[in-house]
């Protein structure tokens, strides 16, 4: 080491005997480091004493960033991810967690947060979320005044209360204290454009503030893409399609099989399946007449030039109603009553859930072009189905329970985009672009030895066949006990065989079925369960996981209430009482909800 000749003799010595036996990598560390604390000294920039540029450039920002996400179906979990990925490619020190690890507490100690928040239901938050949400929103919430954030907001405007909980939580971080670093976006169920948009301007914001406090930047490094997901669907071969309900049923249930030979897709028992539907030709005929266009004019969608045709066919969302296209189409032509349905909320809430795109164009007429009828619909999203098979089983193949969604408005049949393009339009050896969303907060438990209770009404009994012949497949010993139900066990029994077959084999240690139409009175899931309180309960205090599957409104709720009140009434605790055990259990995984 040479002489610097800018140090006494005594502090040169002593540096020498401190950097004898570092690495390379150390003395890299140590260079910035003392540039830095010189830069500081001098109220300047730090800059190499040659001038030249920066070996190891220092992380942006100083603090920490902290990723929390509160997800339903995996979406704010994936936007998460790849804003981790990309933080960890500028040299941003990050940290990830789902809110449900979460200690809401934490808060209070963080400088840098960037939240992802889905919205559930009616404008609430994801159950994974509330109890951060309840924290924020309680009257022991601490003043956040250190803090910066940003919030994304996921949603779906086909619902009144549109991203509501990133609304919420915005707006109380506010009343905290805390300072936004970028204004809130909110995205609908297509959000790639509004992602992008919330990350690149939060780096830009970081980056910013980094510069006044003297920190280099690392340029930004594009993450590498899955093989197949969302944006890059694979085309999946249809193997079969099968009918699981038979005439007088009032439901139409089929069983799908598509082929993921070759496209290096891995699934787990309790991932989703996502598919991006094609429309049925004859709406876009209706559309097309509807608007006088002829579907030959050429647009832009997507910044890609195509048909007006092949857009509403392939890319446009035409099966459901939402709250932008009521507000573009009145504007467009001059029908202020739609505004007036947009402000009625209760009749909004109908006008939602009982029409499709054409049914409002023929209530209310207007002459638009091709280009304006493009820009008022949203983009087609995908629809995600509780994959129905375990990969020990089927192998290259996945399996889908899907039921035809059928409404009547003005005398006129109208079928789901999905479950219409399923089991009606598509045909065996025909291909559907494909993708595996997981879903880690839905999965059997790790010991096979683990007893579970699974409760899956209609076609919510999707994923419990993956666990079933997954339990078989690896020789788990845990017992097992299903909770089915649909209106009539001759035509509406799902999978029969498949549990009729696990339960004389023993897999299957206990079968409890209602069927709501059988009876004089009407029997559903929530009541068997309450018949069998002291069971549950047993089964529940020797360890066994609770997983329920479907309709997210009514019966996830009322299974919930059940539970409530076995586990007080067996083990004679007050509903607070009760109701922290049921949080408990849902804080230490062994309470799984994928619902609807």
């Amino acid at each position: 080491m040479p002489s610097s000749g800018h140090l006494n003799t005594a502090l040169e010595e002593r540096l020498r005997a401190l950097v004898s036996t570092a690495d390379r990598d150390e003395l890299l560390w140590v260079s910035g480091y003392t540039a830095g604390l010189a830069a500081a000294e001098q109220g300047a920039s730090a800059q190499p004493v040659d001038g030249s540029a920066a070996i190891a450039p220092t992380a942006l920002p100083a603090q920490t960033l902290t990723i929390w996400y509160g997800t339903e179906t995996g979406n704010a979990r994936g936007v998460a991810e790849r804003l981790k990925q990309q933080a960890q490619a500028r040299g941003i020190d990050v940290e990830m967690s789902d809110l449900a690890q979460v200690n809401p507490r934490q808060i209070r100690k963080k400088e840098l947060l960037a939240l992802v928040m889905s919205t559930h239901g009616d404008g609430e938050p994801p159950e994974t979320a509330e109890a951060f949400h309840q924290f924020l929103h309680g009257d022991n919430a601490p003043r956040l005044d250190d803090l910066e954030y940003s919030v994304l907001a996921l949603g779906d405007s086909s619902y009144p209360d549109f991203c509501e909980a990133g609304k919420n939580v915005d707006e109380r971080l506010q009343a905290l204290g805390a300072k936004p670093l970028i204004q809130r976006i909110d995205c609908d169920v297509e959000f790639d454009a509004e992602e992008a948009q919330w990350a690149t301007a939060l780096f830009e914001r970081l980056e910013s503030a980094s510069q006044s406090h003297s920190v280099t930047s690392v340029p930004s490094v594009a993450s590498t893409p899955l093989q197949h997901d969302r944006r890059n669907p694979y085309h999946a071969e249809v193997l079969e399609r099968a009918p699981l309900t038979v005439p007088p049923s009032g439901k139409r249930v089929g069983h799908v099989v598509l082929s993921l030979e070759d496209s290096g897709i891995e699934y787990a028992p309790g991932d989703s399946l996502g598919i991006q539907p094609r429309n049925d030709d004859a709406l876009v005929d209706e559309l097309l007449q509807l608007t006088g266009l002829s579907g030959d004019e050429e647009v832009v969608f997507d910044d890609s030039r195509l048909t007006l045709r092949a857009a509403a066919t392939e890319r446009l969302e035409l099966t459901q109603v939402v709250v932008p296209f009521l507000k573009e189409w009145a504007a467009l032509t001059g029908h202020d009553a739609l505004n007036a349905i947009v402000d009625d909320r209760e009749r909004l809430r109908g006008w939602l859930t009982t029409r499709q795109t054409v049914d409002v164009i023929r209530a209310y007429p207007g002459e638009v072009t091709a280009d304006q009828l493009v820009g008022a619909l949203r983009k087609c999203a995908p629809r995600l189905y509780s994959i129905a098979s375990s990969p020990e089983v089927a192998e290259d193949e996945v399996h889908l329970t899907v039921r035809l969604e059928t409404g009547d408005h003005d005398d006129r049949i109208r079928t789901g985009a999905a479950s219409g393009y399923l089991l009606e339009r598509l045909q065996v050896g025909d291909t559907a672009p494909v993708y595996v969303e997981p879903n880690p907060r839905f999965k059997p438990p790790d010991s096979g030895a683990t007893p579970i209770i699974m409760v899956g009404p209609g076609t919510g009994v999707a994923p419990f066949r993956a666990f079933m012949q997954h339990r078989e497949a690896t020789g788990a010993t845990g017992d097992n006990w299903l909770f089915f139900g649909e209106q009539h066990r001759r035509t509406d029994f799902l999978y029969q065989l498949d549990w009729q077959y696990w339960h004389e084999t023993g897999w299957l240690n206990r079968l409890s079925v209602a069927f709501s139409r059988d009876g004089a009175e009407r029997t559903y899931v929530q009541h068997r369960i309450l018949e069998e309180g002291t069971d549950v309960n047993e089964w529940l205090e020797r360890g066994a996981h609770f997983y329920v599957c479907g309709n997210g409104r009514g019966m996830a709720q009322a299974v919930e209430d059940a539970l409530k009140t076995i586990i007080a009434t067996e083990r004679r605790l007050t509903d607070e009482q009760a109701q922290q055990a049921i949080d408990l259990l849902k804080r230490e995984g062994r309470y799984q909800k994928d619902v609807y």
